[in-house]
């Protein structure tokens, strides 16, 4: 559909930190968004959804946000936040088979939304002869994987006849990310200057890249996706070892899985640097509030021959416990605070210097866990369902591996670069990495 300007504004406030970031990474050929998606074993109504989206709009500010005129010499964006969409980004497209659903997938996901107009992002019905599937293109800026499913479940509760609960305070007024990622005591100071310190060697130490297999030069992502089993999933939740994670799991899974693939495609073994979204919104409202909070770490996990799945979970929990404990989460905050006081045309130009130093300073893959989703009206529990959920990813970092769970099973999906993989190529490394955490 087509969006005319908004003209009613209600609010115009400065972009974050993380927002800033997010929004100078956003490439034409490499859009920085994020992927949500529902398959249903339902057929929805368009218009009843069209008007679902804007009543979940209605809840969450910055999902009405669009970005207001800039110069290459101011030191900062805004969002102009309109009082009511307009217009909703809605498309509604019929599937014949699962092909045609991919390849619109791929089609919505080539691009990121317009900022230029609100919404911040679109929203396509792909309509299936066994159901529908509605897939959210959040442009990253404006939100992160968080935002998404909030968004989400904001729309089936209103398409359901719901209630929607928020919390009681002001999304805009925590929307600056700082004070969340500021160390709170002389403790995690000193551990954020001694982590600092012990990384000061990354610029020297090339991490391992997935080996390509067949890739091409098309602009932006496939997408790859499988679901554990109920009892799989249960196997997985329940057998890792004692004071570890879930997300340890995921972690090692998918270092050992991208060892193995690259020991099969005859690359020596190098240390494997995984990039670990990590939520800043505190635990009273961990799963709320649409905005960005997901700032990152990194994870380094360096292989060892013949170590099982369950040690190397044990190794990665070592690291993810110290992140956890000294809240190291907000020092990709800290290291944004310097840069943010440079002109838009200084901060564009050193996005770009990533070209340079991309062997050194670019992880090997990336993992956001979402954890368990919240439930969907029981409209929507009643039929067969799967979530689908993915971040970007740029080269050389070509895979972006996204999991949710839902209904106690692990839904798993890749979006990788089309230079890193054919669609053949992407399918087996899915398979080899579902095959680590199936066991």
């Amino acid at each position: 559909m087509a969006r005319r300007p908004i003209e009613r504004l209600m609010a115009s406030i400065p972009l974050s930190l993380l927002d800033e970031l997010y929004l100078n990474l956003d490439r034409d050929r490499e859009p920085w968004t994020v992927h949500y998606e529902l398959r249903l074993g339902m057929h929805l109504d368009a218009e009843r959804l069209s008007s679902a989206i804007v009543t979940a709009a209605d809840t969450h500010p910055l999902a009405r946000s669009r970005l207001a005129p800039w110069r290459f010499q101011d030191r900062g964006y805004d969002w102009e936040i309109a009082d009511r969409l307009d217009e909703v980004p809605l498309r509604l497209v019929v599937c014949d088979d699962e092909a045609a659903l991919d390849q619109e997938r791929e089609r919505l996901f080539c691009t990121s939304p317009s900022l230029a107009a609100a919404p911040p992002f679109m929203i396509l019905l792909a309509r299936r002869a066994d159901g529908d599937s509605v897939m959210l293109n959040l442009h990253h800026a404006a939100g992160d994987g968080i935002s998404a499913a909030r968004l989400l479940l904001s729309i089936a509760r209103a398409y359901a006849g719901e209630d929607d609960p928020i919390p009681p305070l002001d999304p805009l007024a925590v929307h600056d990310v700082r004070g969340l990622a500021a160390a709170r005591s002389a403790r995690e100071r000193t551990a954020r200057r001694r982590a600092m310190l012990s990384a000061s060697w990354r610029p020297i130490v090339q991490p391992a890249r997935v080996a390509r297999d067949g890739g091409d030069n098309r602009r932006a992502y496939g997408f790859e996706s499988f679901a554990l089993s109920a009892d799989q999933s249960r196997s997985l939740f329940a057998r890792h070892p004692k004071s570890t994670t879930v997300n340890d799991v995921l972690l090692a899974g998918l270092a050992i899985a991208i060892g193995r693939w690259n020991a099969e495609h005859g690359r020596s073994a190098r240390p494997i640097a995984l990039s670990m979204p990590v939520n800043l919104r505190p635990a009273e409202w961990q799963r709320e509030i649409f905005s960005n909070f997901a700032s990152w770490v990194t994870v380094w996990v360096r292989p060892r021959r013949g170590e099982d799945l369950d040690s190397v979970v044990r190794r990665v929990a070592q690291s993810t416990r110290v992140i956890k404990r000294d809240r190291l989460g907000g020092m990709a905050v800290d290291l944004l605070l310097m840069p943010s006081r440079l002109m838009i045309a200084a901060k564009r130009w050193l996005q770009n210097m990533k070209t340079f130093t991309a062997s050194t300073v670019v992880d090997t893959a990336s993992l956001s866990n979402l954890g368990t989703l919240d439930p969907l009206p029981p409209l929507f529990d009643a039929s067969e369902m799967a979530v689908w959920f993915s971040p970007p990813s740029q080269m050389p970092l070509g895979v972006g591996v996204g999991a949710v769970t839902l209904r106690d099973r692990l839904y798993v999906t890749m979006r990788y670069r089309h230079a890193q993989f054919d669609r053949a190529a992407a399918r087996r490394f899915a398979e080899l990495y579902r095959e680590v955490l199936a066991g």
